[in-house]
């Protein structure tokens, strides 16, 4: 029986990118050898949109990361697996390939390929430390958390019931962090596909040094919840005990040079973060202060 696939795309449908996102999808769909089918969902009340034939649509009102997430594990079919994109990222011709042939060599394990910057995109150092990341990953690889923006869940993992992201994070973001590492609890690996590669288009406005300041502290702030809320009690002293480290260390260097000043900030959040058990979110970087920003 032949394998199904729906590519999701969770979006708030405001991104300038996301017509390219769904033409080059059905390019693939067309050439594609498997069963494929284009869903996006919109993160809105119902409205009047059009998307070219082809592609299926569904609402989710509950603003949130999460929540969208969730309506699409919900809506789909049985014995069908879920690749998930973000709306401003374009597959390369190999990406659907590669994602499928890594999730049939591992079928039980969820599977995650790279997200690049496109070369035409203003260029800017937090997306260079991605790439960092990336590049120093080896194929087969597995690791603790993965970004949904290109991760395929498989349909025999979504059967279990398991998959869901905490409507907890829907404002925060982190809610893929968090999924990764409930699913590493249950067993399961998180295993990277070195060919599956996506480019992020973005514009110039999302990569200004205030935005990427509270974008570090808000994931490093939320890491620390997602580590208290899945770790034995021996991991949560051992990032109890780092916060504080840091903060002291941080907390004087930054007196000599305001550089380290960020990142004594995003401590010192991470730690109240950690101990009040609740997500950090940022006036800056929360889905509802970022009306063209991706879910």
């Amino acid at each position: 029986m032949t394998e199904r696939y729906y590519v999701v795309i969770c979006t708030l449908g405001e991104n300038p990118n996301l017509n390219q996102c769904i033409t080059k999808l059905l390019e693939l769909k067309k050439n594609s050898v498997h069963s494929l089918e284009v869903l996006v969902v919109l993160n809105t009340a119902k409205a009047e949109v059009k998307y070219p034939p082809g592609v299926l649509l569904q609402y989710e009102a509950v603003k949130g990361y999460a929540s969208v997430r969730n309506k699409a594990i919900s809506v789909i079919p049985e014995d069908v697996s879920v690749i998930f994109i973000d709306d401003d990222e374009i597959p390369t011709e190999r990406w659907l390939n590669a994602l499928i042939l890594k999730h049939e060599e591992y079928p039980e394990d969820v599977i995650f390929g790279p997200v690049f910057q496109n070369p035409s995109s203003p260029q800017n150092a937090y997306r260079r430390n991605f790439k960092k990341y990336f590049d120093q990953l080896i194929d087969d690889s597995t690791v603790n958390q993965a970004g949904t923006g290109n991760m395929l869940i498989p349909k025999d993992l979504i059967k279990t019931g398991w998959v869901w992201f905490d409507p907890l994070f829907n404002l925060s973001g982190s809610e893929d962090t968090d999924f990764c590492f409930k699913m590493r609890k249950r067993g399961k690996q998180i295993r990277y596909a070195k060919e599956a590669a996506l480019y992020e288009v973005q514009g110039s406005e999302r990569f200004d040094s205030q935005f990427l300041q509270e974008r570090f502290i808000r994931d490093t702030a939320n890491y620390s919840l997602v580590i208290r809320r899945n770790s034995n009690l021996s991991i949560q002293v051992w990032r109890f005990t780092s916060l504080v480290l840091r903060i002291f260390f941080f907390g004087l260097v930054s007196k000599l040079n305001k550089v380290f000043l960020p990142k004594y900030r995003a401590y010192c959040v991470s730690l109240n973060t950690f101990m009040c058990g609740r997500p950090y979110v940022s006036d800056v970087t929360k889905l509802s202060e970022s009306p063209k920003s991706h879910l």
